[in-house]
């Protein structure tokens, strides 16, 4: 039995990307050959089961922290201690900054990983020389794009000490739009509110400054101008909410763009639409971008972090520049439903995901890994 304890700054039951990773990863593992603690360091959200909850081979902690440099970071510190030497854990794999600080200081003799899932762009000067200084005590660093490792690369890290790892879509769950019948759509469009006679654009994740929202509404304002005749959907919530409802307002496009908050079954309804679109201003691996391809969707994204693994310019989509709401107008109309390339973007886009993105490959990936290290070989 391998014993691991993943620790992560974030609420467990939150809808983020970092979330839904550790779930697919959680529940992807051989319960008979792995036992798991999740250890949620996050004082806001309530975890969705009591603290010490076991379910099969999945143990639940909560164990909040308020400072990592704090008395609170020094009572986790030590409760995490207690617990891998109690149950003789093997492997701490640590999600974001706060998670990697408590892993790589932890006092006991145990194999630390570290996630990483961005480019660190909420770090402050403080914080970067804090990951800088613990980088040595973590045996691999994983990271989910090229972009990611040569950002971890930047802090020092010898190459041979990271471990490209991408996240992992399940695409036979997956229904692809230009498959979806007729019919079928038709019932989605309309439930979307939206009408079936327009293009229809879609944008996923949480609404934030670095998610770039604005810049796409904007785009869609600039090409409706010139008679694109499409309409937008932003599945998502957070922060910036009102202001891209006030900004929606002031272009007058409240019968084109819609916001509506999260959904939980986005997959189900991505076949109703026609592309995708990620204006992010900085990213790690989008899941968003991945769950679009993998429903067939031609995908347009700014040229930060991960995206340009994703998308292929001239292939399944188009790269522009962040912040540019013209570039992204441009490249929204090169691939509208009667654009030539149009299917064979949407076909590839599904193939990328299928051959690089697979959950499958994550899953093989991640369990070598943790064979290896920990010297189980794989008796199947």
């Amino acid at each position: 039995m391998i014993k691991i304890v993943i620790l992560t700054d974030s609420f467990v039951g939150a809808k983020g990307g970092s979330e839904k990773h550790i779930k697919d990863l959680v529940s992807g593992l051989d319960k008979d050959k792995y036992s798991i603690d999740i250890i949620q360091l996050s004082n806001t959200g309530q975890i969705p089961f009591p603290s010490g909850t076991r379910d099969a081979n999945l143990s639940y902690h909560h164990f909040p922290v308020k400072k990592v440099y704090g008395l609170s970071g020094f009572k986790t510190l030590f409760a995490i201690s207690k617990l891998i030497r109690e149950k003789d854990i093997q492997i701490v794999l640590s999600f974001h900054e706060m998670s990697d600080i408590l892993n790589a200081l932890l006092p006991v003799k145990v194999i630390k990983l570290s996630s990483r899932r961005d480019m660190g762009f909420k770090r402050n000067q403080t914080l970067e020389k804090m990951i800088r200084f613990i980088n040595r005590n973590f045996l691999l660093v994983l990271c989910p794009s090229k972009a990611v490792q040569q950002k971890v690369l930047s802090e020092g890290i010898p190459k041979e000490k990271t471990l490209l790892l991408y996240n992992g879509i399940d695409s036979e769950t997956f229904t692809q739009a230009l498959e979806q019948p007729k019919e079928e759509k038709a019932r989605l469009v309309s439930e979307l509110g939206l009408k079936e006679d327009k293009v229809k654009l879609v944008t996923i994740g949480n609404l934030n400054p670095w998610k770039g929202q604005r810049f796409l509404v904007d785009a869609v304002g600039i090409m409706n101008e010139r008679g694109a005749n499409c309409q937008l959907v932003l599945f998502g919530e957070g922060d910036t909410f009102d202001d891209l409802t006030q900004q929606v307002k002031s272009l007058k496009l409240e019968d084109d763009v819609f916001l509506k908050g999260y959904c939980g079954n986005v997959k189900d309804y991505l076949p109703a639409f026609d592309l995708m679109a990620l204006p992010s201003v900085t990213e790690g691996l989008s899941n968003a971008l991945l769950e679009s391809a993998a429903s067939g969707l031609p995908l347009i994204a700014t040229d930060v972090g991960g995206n340009p693994e994703v998308v292929q310019n001239g292939v399944n989509g188009e790269l522009v520049p962040a912040e540019d709401p013209e570039a992204l107008a441009r490249a929204l109309m090169n691939y509208l439903p009667s654009s030539p390339g149009y299917t064979e973007a949407a076909r590839a886009s599904r193939a990328l995901v299928e051959q690089q993105f697979s959950l499958r490959n994550m899953l093989q990936t991640y369990t070598g890994l943790f064979e290896r290290l920990t010297g189980h070989k794989n008796r199947d």
